[in-house]
C-alpha cells in the first residue's frame, strides 16, 4: 500500500466527433464530476470551440492528470474529426502543464473482467452499481439497428478512469466506504 498525502484529481476524457464525455476522479473511490461537452462545428471552427470547451472544463476541474484512450489518440493522425479535438486537448494540457496518459482498450476490458462484463451496457450497469449516483443516467438498452446512445461516452470515460486506477494503482473499486 502506498502512502499518499493527497489523492490526485484525474480527468478521463472520451473524445468523439463533435462531443466528448468526461469523468473526474479524486482518488480511486471518489467520482467528482461527469458529463458531456458538445462542439458542433467542423474544420477550424471545431478546433476553436473544442479549445474553449476544454479550457473551461480544465479550469473547473484542475486535474493533475488527463486520461485518453490510446486508440483515439492513434486515430487522430488519420481521422480529421478527431485531429482537431486532440490538438485542442494537447494545447490546453501543455498550457496548464498537465500530463496526458494513454490507456489501451484491453486495459478497460481487463479491469471489468472480474465483474464478468463483456459489453458496454454490462460495464455501464456495473459502474452504476459502484457509483449509485449514475443509476438515472444509464442509457436505455440499444436495439441492433440503433446508434449508440450519446450518454454512453460518459460511461466510457468513467470506465477509462476505473481502468486507470485498476491498472496503475492496483486498486479496483468493489464497494464504496464513505
Amino acid at each position: 500500500m502506498k502512502l499518499r498525502i493527497y489523492d490526485p484529481v484525474v480527468l478521463a476524457i472520451d473524445l468523439r466527433h463533435r462531443r466528448l464525455g468526461y469523468a473526474a476522479f479524486q482518488g480511486h473511490r471518489t467520482l467528482l464530476e461527469w458529463g458531456q461537452r458538445y462542439y458542433p462545428a467542423v474544420g477550424d471552427a471545431e478546433r476553436e470551440i473544442a479549445e474553449r470547451r476544454l479550457s473551461k472544463l480544465l479550469s473547473g476541474i484542475a486535474p493533475d492528470l488527463i486520461l485518453l484512450k490510446q486508440e483515439r489518440w492513434d486515430r487522430a493522425h488519420t481521422d480529421v474529426h478527431l485531429a482537431n479535438p486532440i490538438a485542442a486537448l494537447q494545447g490546453e494540457a501543455v498550457r496548464r502543464s498537465v500530463p496526458i496518459r494513454l490507456i489501451q482498450d484491453n486495459a478497460i476490458r481487463e479491469a471489468f473482467e472480474m465483474f464478468g462484463c463483456r459489453t458496454k451496457p454490462e460495464i455501464a450497469a456495473t459502474l452504476a452499481s459502484i457509483f449509485p449516483e449514475l443509476l438515472s443516467n444509464i442509457p436505455p438498452p440499444r436495439k441492433v439497428w440503433q446508434a449508440e446512445h450519446p450518454r454512453m461516452s460518459v460511461f466510457d470515460a468513467i470506465a477509462l478512469g476505473v481502468a486507470y486506477w485498476h491498472r496503475e494503482q492496483n486498486q479496483i473499486i468493489v464497494g464504496r466506504t464513505e
